[in-house]
């Protein structure tokens, strides 16, 4: 069968009168009549009741309009749901989030006010390779971007973060060396921060006793917040200390010291992709979150 048969037996259905039938197709009527013949024979049945001037649709014929009409119409549809399908590609950007997370969410919120039309797909796996933008970061003195191949969303400075009630609560810098005895709470070691911090505590010539560590930034946030233990804490991207993680706003649970025997100082890089570098609205939103990219 013929998908051109099938639509001029149709229309046929439809007129049930070969001439009309043809004036529509603008095809002459012998054409038309020949081509529902073929399609009877293929198909081993009539399709029509003729009569003197004019068709009619007989029980096979009924039975096979009503199996086309559902099928056509979906085919029909099939170029415009390619070309929505395809907008819909472009206006989907995959951004991997390796470093940055909560800041991340907020300028996704604060970009799809702007740009409603624009959709994201998240990953927070680094062995996800099918991605737009990669967000990661690395150490702000052994940084290249132009070697890198990378651009530069963010600078911020790493803290200690240590309970306010402690000894440390008192000082205004603090020594990483002086925080070996100490109990960490870390990211886990496949995330860019904890490579970075290992960095910094081999310099210093200790290991940190890690007395807690998961992949949640959230959780390692909030149990440093808590005064649970000290830790390092982004300059913008895990936002300011708020009411909730101390006993008041005037009294919270932890103090930011910065670090007096090291340059602790990090980068949040964006890389993209070849297909993402081609893609001017993966562009547009890196060139956004470049100039959008403290916490707000």
């Amino acid at each position: 069968m013929e998908l051109l048969q099938l639509r001029y037996f149709l229309v046929a259905a439809q007129y049930q009168h070969m001439t009309k039938a043809a004036e529509h197709l603008q095809i002459a009527q012998p054409a038309l009549s020949q081509a529902i013949h073929r399609l009877e024979i293929e198909l081993g049945v009539s399709l029509f009741d003729r009569k003197s001037r004019s068709i009619e649709l007989n029980e096979s014929g009924k039975l096979l309009q009503k199996r086309l009409i559902p099928l056509l119409s979906a085919l029909d549809r099939i170029p415009e749901e390619l070309k929505e399908g395809q907008h819909q590609a472009a206006h989907t950007i995959h951004l991997k989030i390796l470093a940055a997370s909560s800041l991340l969410t907020n300028r996704i919120i604060a970009y799809r006010a702007m740009r409603p039309d624009v959709n994201f797909q998240l990953y927070q796996s680094d062995t996800q390779s099918d991605y737009d933008v990669c967000v990661s970061a690395v150490r702000a003195d052994t940084s290249d971007p132009e070697a890198g191949g990378y651009m530069v969303m963010l600078e911020e400075d790493l803290y200690l973060a240590v309970p306010a009630h402690s000894p440390y609560g008192a000082k205004r810098s603090i020594r990483l060396a002086d925080t070996r005895d100490t109990g960490y709470i870390c990211l886990a070691g496949s995330r860019p921060i904890r490579q970075i911090c290992n960095s910094y505590f081999e310099k210093a010539d200790f290991t940190p006793k890690i007395i807690f560590e998961s992949d949640s930034t959230e959780s390692v946030r909030n149990l440093i917040a808590a005064g649970l233990g000290i830790g390092f804490w982004p300059q913008y991207s895990w936002g300011p200390l708020t009411a909730e993680w101390g006993p008041d706003a005037s009294a919270p649970h932890i103090k930011l010291l910065p670090i007096s025997d090291q340059v602790c100082r990090r980068q949040i890089i964006l890389t993209c992709s070849p297909h993402g570098k081609e893609n001017p609205i993966v562009m547009d939103f890196c060139k956004f979150l470049i100039q959008n990219s403290k916490w707000l």
